[in-house]
Order: structure tokens, then sequence, then C-alpha cells
């Protein structure tokens, strides 16, 4: 989709019962998460036969595995015979995935292998008929998505996003996986955070201690596809829309980067429809997603990359301003200082969505005008419509 995809005269498109509704809620569940890719993991956590990961895409519970030949296949975990749940979390399922109710055997591709008497109890069962059902599942750079669907075009979601010079290959030996996961446990609907995380015109205020800027007209948001990615022009040596970050952006800094930064495509912003953040820099690599738990609550969990031997304090789960040791999440409830005293951005972010969300709990609550121009607001705008594409008229 071309750059002037971004409406010239941005307004809100979402009603406000779209932040606030439980029935808002359960349709996106229903209708938007369900008919849409989610990302799954990378290619490192499925490096042998059997390794698997469980994901929830809206209303339907999948897992992604590696098969006997290598291959990723993705299935709907649910044995075929009486509907059981296959397998929990993540890990390694062996040769086979077994049902752990009544013995159900499938192979890694899916395919019914056996049936605990089966002459005796299912003499007219077609085992061909009975596989696993399917899903979709694509890889992009090294980060694996899932379709509730089966036989879903991954290149036609990914479009020109394919396109897009790339600063990091996630499974080279120049970076390592930080031993922890962040999740933060956010008071607002997903869709807050999400536009926060779109919204050009708020950096140069909400994070002028921390970030700095850029200002709006700094900013450059392009659609791909139901996909944005955003970059800054304050960095040198951007042209023909494509983010080019050159090693002086890390001069100064005190961070070490990762070999070969000054190549075309670091930094910048990565939004894939509809909860997925990349987020590549010379000094890393993170990836969020989030996890709408119902209206007005969302788990934002991130993955972080670092050059090898260093890790840095916002990677630490514990160093982040509001760790809660009990439940091993971030909490504003456990914040000690005020946000904006932190000196961390992301704190900040979390602050006003928070914010944001009780002014939502308003029947009073109502939008003004939106910041025109690719760096203000009307990214804010084209995501709502994109919503919207999924919902029940």
């Amino acid at each position: 989709m071309p750059p002037d995809a971004l409406p010239d005269q941005p307004k809100q498109q979402l009603p406000r019962e779209a932040y606030v509704s439980d029935s808002w809620y359960e349709a996106e569940q229903k209708t938007l998460f369900s008919k849409c890719w989610s990302f799954a993991g990378v290619t490192m956590d499925f490096t042998e036969p059997g390794d698997f990961r469980t994901i929830q895409a809206g209303a339907y519970a999948l897992i992604v595995i590696r098969d006997a030949n290598g291959d990723l296949r993705a299935f709907h975990n649910q044995c075929r015979h009486r509907g059981t749940e296959l397998l929990e979390g993540c890990g390694n399922a062996g040769k086979t995935i077994v049902c752990p109710y009544h013995n159900w055997v499938y192979n890694l591709d899916g395919a019914l292998r056996g049936v605990p008497a089966q002459r005796e109890c299912f003499p007219d069962l077609d085992k061909k008929a009975t596989a696993l059902f399917g899903a979709s599942v694509g890889v992009f750079r090294n980060l694996v998505f899932v379709h509730p669907e089966p036989d879903q075009s991954f290149d036609a979601w990914l479009g020109d996003l394919a396109q897009i010079p790339w600063p990091h290959d996630l499974a080279s030996s120049e970076l390592q996986e930080n031993p922890d996961d962040v999740v933060y446990e956010i008071n607002c609907n997903w869709k807050v955070f999400f536009e926060n995380a779109i919204d050009g015109y708020h950096l140069a205020y909400l994070h002028k201690d921390t970030l700095g800027g850029p200002t709006h007209d700094k900013n450059l948001w392009e659609v791909f596809g139901h996909n944005m990615v955003w970059w800054s022009t304050e960095r040198e040596g951007v042209k023909h829309r494509i983010p080019q970050f050159v090693e002086s952006s890390a001069k100064g800094s005190g961070l070490k980067t990762v070999r070969n930064a000054e190549t075309p495509g670091y930094g910048g912003v990565y939004m894939l429809f509809p909860t997925t953040i990349l987020t590549p820099n010379p000094w890393g690599f993170s990836i969020s997603t989030m996890e709408p738990v119902d209206a007005n609550t969302t788990l934002l969990r991130v993955r972080n990359w670092s050059p090898k031997g260093w890790f840095t304090y916002t990677h630490r789960a514990a160093d982040i301003p509001g760790y809660d040791p009990e439940s091993g999440r971030i909490k504003s409830s456990h914040w000690t200082q005020h946000p904006l005293e932190t000196g961390d951005f992301q704190t900040e972010d979390v602050w006003v969505c928070e914010k944001m969300q009780r002014a939502l709990q308003s029947p009073r609550y109502q939008v003004g005008p939106l910041a025109k121009g690719a760096g203000g607001e009307a990214a804010i705008d084209f995501f709502q419509q994109t919503v919207l594409e999924f919902m029940p008229k």
C-alpha cells in the first residue's frame, strides 16, 4: 500500500465503547484475533523435532511444532477424540503428540497414529480423516507467526514489508537472548497501548526527559498492508523512505553495538497488526507482544536480544520500576516513585496509557482533532480503520 494510505485529515474512528466494553472485547476475540497472524516465537525456539510452543490466537488455542522432517507445522491444540487440550506452554513433545486423557497418539505432522483398543471401541474409525485440525504458519526474518485457518497466505499478509532492510539476524552468534522475559501488566485496553506506540506527536512532550523527541515533523510512518513501519529523519542517511542509521547514532552512548550496526535498516519501530511490536536498534532487538486480558487490562510481553556478554538495565525485569517479585510482572501498583521521575520511557508510556484508560471510563469522554501528517496522529486513524475491517458491522 502506498505511503499516502495515511489520511490527510485524521479523526477518531472508534467509539468509546471499543476501549471499555466487554462485549466489544469478546467480539474482537471472535472476529479480529481469530482471523489474524499472531507472533508464535522465533526459529531458535524450534531447533529440534518435537520442539513446540502453544499460542492463544483469539478464540483458538494453537500449537506450533517442528516435525520429524524439520518443517514447522501448526495445529489446533485439541485432540480429535473429545477435544482435550494436548500440550501446555512450550517444550519438546518427543517423537509424537500424546493426548493426556485417553492416549490417542499423533505424529508430529498431525496424522493420527494410534488409538488404544481401537478394534473394540472404534472399529469404523478412519485414521486418515482424523488428523489434527491444521493451522497456518509463516516465517519472517526468523520470526514465526501462526494463523488459526489453514492455507492462509503469509506472503500476502507481509506484502512489501519483506523488502524493507532488516538489521539483525537473530540466529547470529553475535546476539544472545536475555534471560528475562519482561512482562508488564497494564491497566488499559490493548488498543490504547497500540495507539500510544504509533503516536508520533507525543514523543517530544511526554518523553522530553527520556527520549527527548523526535518532534512530529521528523517522524515518518509508512503503511504495508495492515502493518506500519516508523523511523525518524533526525538520524543520518534516511533516503527514499527507507530507514538507514549510521554508526554515529551510537557514538557517545557508552553502549556496545552489534557488528555492522552502520548498515541500512537500523532503528525504527515495526508495528505488525494486531499485537506485535518489533524494535531493532544498533544495541539489540526487542519483540513486544500485547496479550489482551479483558477490556481494561493488557499484558505486554517483551523478549530482548543484545550483543553477547552484555545486558542492559531495561532487560533485567527485577530492576524495572514497578517490579512485583510475587508475580514476576511489572505493575503500576508497585511503583515507588512518580513515573516521570524514573528516567524510563516505557514506564512513562504505561503511566499515560493507564491515565487514558481511566479517562475512557467517563461517558463524557470525547476525542478532539488529531494531529495531521505522517509523524502526527494519522497512523492512529489508519489503525482504527483496520480494526473496524475485522469487526461486525
